[in-house]
């Protein structure tokens, strides 16, 4: 659920194996089953940069260490597309990759836990363009709260609570007990149903998150469904990386995106109020920053909701 700990486990292996080489001792079954197995799914978590996906305390991690690992345990094979025990789904098309979150958040303790069902991270070619704000370099940093919290992932959050709750050493105390993935493919195109139920006990509502992506890479469309007569209102963030520049377009729900190598994409949304705020990503190697991020808000009148957008290369 940590795509840093995966990259981690995974060198340790390898250097235990290594080891035992050089040693002239056979190398157990289950260590090298493990290294034949991890592969698939640390390239799964890598965005178009060949950096990590930030979830669950991740960070993006140093490109040619991920290369050097996975070089290391010798095994070749594509990433996996579908997850669903690790609970991870990864859409690609074109030169567009997208990585979602449809698992539970971890039980375990400090940063390995955040609040971010159903958030995604999105990139074009080498340019990050949806993200995450990542996380803190350690379980003592001043940031560690605020990023563990829902609204600090690209999803949508209720009453600004966290869809999820922590206890004081950071552990999830309450979460979603229920999180569904559905996933179908044709000729190229890829379609994800998603829920979970993390607002039930608190709110009294459901989230549903429905993902598009078309066959060419540069349509990518999606609809978040709040069931239920609960809440006052809703957010619906896209934290935007910080070499996007965003603009809005005067008198229509509409934002205009400028990557980092410029290329033209355009957000375009219905169901609430459409917004630019500012943001901040924390990578793991630089200091903390700025960056903007794209806010569909309204309020609940006891009957749901439903937020359609759609990004779009132009």
């Amino acid at each position: 659920r940590n795509p840093s700990r995966v990259l981690e486990l995974l060198s340790r292996f390898n250097q235990i194996r290594a080891l035992l080489v050089a040693a002239h001792i056979e190398v157990p079954m289950e260590l090298q089953g493990a290294i034949d197995r991890i592969p698939p799914m640390l390239r799964a978590l890598r965005l178009g940069d060949g950096a990590l996906a930030m979830f669950n305390g991740g960070l993006e991690e140093d490109r040619s260490q991920i290369d050097a690992v996975l070089t290391e345990t010798g095994v070749r094979g594509k990433a996996l597309t579908s997850a669903p025990h690790s609970g991870f789904q990864r859409l690609v098309a074109g030169r567009t990759v997208i990585i979602v979150d449809t698992g539970k958040p971890p039980l375990t303790g400090g940063i390995n836990a955040h609040a971010g069902s159903l958030s995604f991270e999105m990139s074009v070619g080498k340019d990050r363009l949806i993200v995450n704000c990542g996380a803190p370099g350690s379980e003592s940093d001043h940031w560690l709260d605020a990023m563990q919290g829902t609204a600090a992932h690209s999803t949508l959050s209720a009453d600004e609570k966290d869809s999820a709750q922590f206890g004081s050493d950071g552990s999830v105390t309450t979460g979603p007990s229920n999180v569904e993935c559905l996933r179908r493919e044709a000729d190229g195109s890829v379609w994800l149903e998603t829920s979970h139920d993390g607002y039930r006990r608190s709110i009294g509502i459901l989230h549903r998150r429905k993902l598009y992506l078309e066959a060419s890479g540069e349509d990518f469309r999606g609809e978040d469904i709040i069931e239920g007569s609960g809440g006052n209102s809703f957010n619906v963030r896209f934290h935007l990386h910080p070499g996007v520049h965003a603009s809005r377009v005067e008198g229509k729900s509409t934002v205009l995106l400028k990557l980092a190598h410029g290329a033209g994409w355009e957000f375009q949304a219905s169901g609430g109020s459409i917004d630019l705020e500012e943001s901040i990503y924390l990578n793991g190697r630089d200091e903390p920053r700025r960056c903007e991020q794209i806010v569909i808000s309204s309020p609940l009148h006891g009957n749901g909701a439903q937020i359609k957008w759609r990004l779009h290369k132009i």
